[in-house]
C-alpha cells in the first residue's frame, strides 16, 4: 500500500501532473477555473466513471504495474 502523502506533497504532485499533462499555462488556468467556479465532484465522479465497467478497470489497474508508471512519468517530464 502506498504511503499517505501529505496535503502540501498532495498538492505539489497534483500542480506537477497537471503542469505535465496541460503545460503551465492550462494548468493554472484549470486551477483558477476550479477555483471560481461551483463544481459537484460527485456529479462529476458518477458521470466520469459511468462510461469504464468494473472489468475493463480492474484489467488495466492489473497491467500497470508502479515500475511502469514510473516510466510513463518519466517520458513526460521533460526539463528545461
Amino acid at each position: 500500500m502506498a504511503k499517505k502523502l501529505s496535503e502540501n506533497e498532495l498538492r505539489r504532485q497534483a500542480v506537477q501532473a497537471l503542469s505535465e499533462s496541460l503545460g503551465p499555462v492550462d494548468a493554472l488556468r484549470f486551477l483558477a477555473l476550479v477555483s471560481r467556479e461551483p463544481f459537484d465532484y460527485q456529479e462529476w465522479r458518477r458521470s466520469y466513471f459511468a462510461q469504464f465497467n468494473v472489468d475493463e478497470c480492474s484489467k488495466k489497474s492489473a497491467a500497470t504495474t508502479p515500475a511502469k508508471c514510473l516510466e510513463d512519468r518519466a517520458r513526460r517530464t521533460t526539463y528545461p
